[in-house]
């Protein structure tokens, strides 16, 4: 597959990827009969046109994405090319070029105009905001251009601000086209349940043999919101058979997929990937602990304090959502609702025994010493949890 952008007029081989352009105007060559020019097809944006500039030969159109196709590349190198392309990915830090092809170290960047820098950094700006919602679309509604950067850009400010459906059809407008957008458009099409399409997109990116670690991580990403246990497994098991190094981020999110899953066995499944994710020698963060411990919502509460155990071993810092998330499966939430109310929390806790609300109360005060920020749903579990202690020691003193 070849990257056309937008008012790019002739495919030059370049030092940086001279070997796969000479192969690709190689082919493309051998079928025009001449010199190749790759000029853009504004009514066919996935099309080049290829003109024989050594002959009087007629125009004929051709896809570039066949072209790429019968290109042999190396395999040493054909597992990491394009690997860092979206920095707004997970895998790469934000703000490299969207645009960029890396091929062993080297890279033939689409460069992006000064406005669509602009662009993207703006939509990058809204998509963060907490109160973001509706701002991204406005600062993307003018732009009809191409660049992966701001394609990406606009996908993520999708994502994060939960307009999923606007940033699918950001995808659906250019999924035909070989552009550097595949782990954001994975990450959306997993919100979306978008099954049948993410193992068209993935099948895709194995054929083409262009996975790398950012490409895994919207597999995985996707696998885990829809609870697909052995589709994040199989893409962790692709790393390591194509010798790609599986991280941290990785296998948290494949016991993210445990937690997601029905599956009556995703605590077993998921404590084989957090003991795999330290065999191999990483260091698990309190987000994989917080996943691990959604995976393990319905085990006995003996297994959730030998968890609790081990985060405070691994000297980890508690934040409010592993707070949140622990009392809520150790107390034992409902499954359906949330509690809004001090009493309505009292009355469910009345329902347990004394050790167990005593034992949740410690775990609260011992967040309150390391100052952990306690959200609303903490802070009136909290409340509920002195009440209903309260309440029994007065009980015991009016007992004989």
């Amino acid at each position: 597959m070849l990257l056309l952008a937008r008012g790019t007029s002739v495919l030059h081989q370049s030092k940086a990827c001279g070997f796969v352009f000479q192969r690709i105007a190689t082919v493309i060559e051998r079928i025009a009969g001449g010199s190749a020019v790759v000029r853009h097809d504004e009514s066919k944006l996935c099309h080049g046109y290829i003109c024989s500039t050594s002959s009087n030969l007629s125009a004929k159109r051709y896809n570039t994405h066949d072209a790429f196709a019968q290109v042999d590349l190396p395999k040493q190198g054909s597992c990491y090319f394009w690997r860092q392309r979206e920095g707004l990915s997970a895998h790469a830090p934000a703000g490299e070029q969207l645009g960029a092809v890396v091929n062993t170290g080297e890279s033939l960047v689409i460069e992006p105009t000064e406005e669509e820098k602009w662009l993207a950094s703006q939509l990058k700006k809204v998509g963060n905001r907490k109160n973001g919602h509706g701002q991204w679309q406005k600062v993307y509604a003018e732009y009809s251009g191409l660049n992966p950067l701001v394609l990406t850009a606009a996908m993520q400010a999708a994502l994060k601000q939960g307009n999923y459906e606007e940033g699918y059809e950001i995808y659906r407008r250019i999924r035909h086209m070989t552009l550097p957008t595949y782990t954001i458009s994975m990450k959306l099409l997993g919100k979306l349940g978008q099954h049948d399409e993410i193992e068209r997109l993935w099948g895709q990116l194995m054929k083409m043999d262009i996975v790398g670690q950012p490409e895994a991580s919207g597999r995985i990403d996707a696998a885990a919101d829809n609870g697909d246990i052995q589709a994040a497994v199989r893409v962790l098991h692709y790393l390591q058979e194509k010798r790609l190094e599986a991280d941290k981020l990785h296998f948290s999110s494949a016991i993210n997929a445990c937690a997601n899953a029905k599956d009556a066995d995703r605590a077993q499944s998921a404590q084989r990937l957090f003991d795999e994710m330290l065999a191999v020698g990483l260091k698990p963060d309190i987000a994989t602990y917080t996943n691990l411990l959604r995976a393990l919502a319905n085990e006995p509460r003996q297994r959730l304090l030998n968890l609790l155990t081990d985060v405070k071993n691994q000297n980890l810092t508690w934040n409010g959502v592993f707070a949140e998330t622990f009392l809520f499966i150790f107390l034992q939430s409902p499954q359906k609702g949330v509690w809004t109310k001090v009493d309505v929390i009292a009355s469910h806790l009345r329902k347990l025994s004394l050790a167990d609300v005593q034992t949740a109360k410690e775990f609260v005060d011992e967040l309150k010493r390391s100052n952990v920020k306690l959200n609303k749903s903490c802070r009136l579990i909290d409340e509920a949890i002195q009440s209903v202690l309260q309440e029994a020691r007065k009980v015991m003193g009016q007992s004989p």
